[in-house]
């Protein structure tokens, strides 16, 4: 456990049974808390993959999840330095214990937008953050994290500050892309591909973003005489299986994919066309058959 400030703590996350043996022990994170703290800290979870029963800090926790070696979006970030700056302005005693499961990196994250929220740097603060919670003063090491430290100093810049208060966040507007075709590489011995593309969007009521289906299909190649072409083609289709099992002649094409040989990598690849663009914002998943990762992309 670091005192960034006299009013901020950063600490990895409070485990119980097995894993208190090499992490913080829940019981003693509470112990000191309610020791030095006590009815005056609150803490704060960032972590996606793990949680705990709220009542062992006397209800005082709140959750701005997001993933491992991840970012945030920035509403995010302006929640929780609201919820932080409320929470500290209530009693000049309150103080925020904030963690992740290391400790380091998504911590100093919101650690750091919050020092920036306060009217700091980006430099001074992320510097700051090094000093005081790691021995190398490496700090915040994840390049994506530390750019969005100054992402975050950008946007504050902008709106007229006051002396004697927090900023008000003016969030740009979310750009939208067009997605228009999807390549894969190094395909070896596939006849079709089962897949779903997600795109992740802000829920009301939460502050984590979600995945939302956009598509959820089967590539399959195409029978002859359907495309004039040489090379084989796979398909997008979107009707169910039973019309599959029926014969049906036409499939309704959603976007095409191609095999080629590339000129550069002599490799197999798939190509993905849309046959109108797919509007898409923030960032998308796309996922194949068995739950597996083919790539993400992400619009900033």
């Amino acid at each position: 456990m670091s005192y960034i400030t006299d009013h901020l703590l950063a600490m990895s996350f409070p485990a119980e049974r097995m894993r208190a043996i090499y992490r913080n022990p829940l019981w003693q994170v509470k112990d000191v808390l309610d020791m030095r703290h006590s009815g005056h800290y609150k803490v704060y979870n960032l972590c996606a993959e793990e949680s705990y029963d709220p009542s062992h800090f006397h209800g005082r926790v709140e959750v701005f999840p997001f993933d491992d070696n991840h970012v945030p979006s920035l509403f995010l970030i302006k929640c929780f330095c609201e919820s932080v700056q409320s929470w500290l302005s209530y009693d000049p005693e309150n103080v925020a214990v904030i963690h992740c499961m290391a400790g380091k990196g998504r911590t100093g994250l919101m650690v750091c937008a919050y020092l920036v929220y306060s009217g700091m740097s980006a430099d001074e603060a992320l510097q700051m953050y090094a000093h005081k919670r790691t021995v190398n003063n490496e700090g915040v090491s994840i390049p994506s994290q530390r750019r969005y430290v100054g992402y975050w100093s950008s946007i504050l810049s902008y709106p007229c500050r006051t002396s004697d208060g927090p900023p008000d966040v003016n969030l740009p507007q979310q750009s939208r892309r067009e997605l228009r075709r999807i390549r894969l590489y190094d395909v070896v011995d596939i006849s079709s591909v089962f897949f779903v593309i997600s795109e992740m969007q802000e829920v009301p009521c939460q502050l984590s973003c979600q995945p939302v289906e956009v598509i959820k299909s089967c590539c399959r190649e195409a029978k002859q005489g359907h495309r004039r072409t040489s090379s084989p083609r796979f398909y997008l289709i979107d009707y169910d299986e039973e019309e599959i099992k029926g014969g049906a002649e036409t499939p309704h094409f959603v976007m095409q994919m191609d095999i080629e040989i590339s000129a550069i990598y002599q490799k197999k690849c798939l190509d993905y066309y849309f046959e109108q663009p797919c509007q898409v914002r923030l960032f998308i998943i796309v996922i194949g058959h068995s739950i597996t990762l083919l790539f993400f992309l992400l619009f900033i």
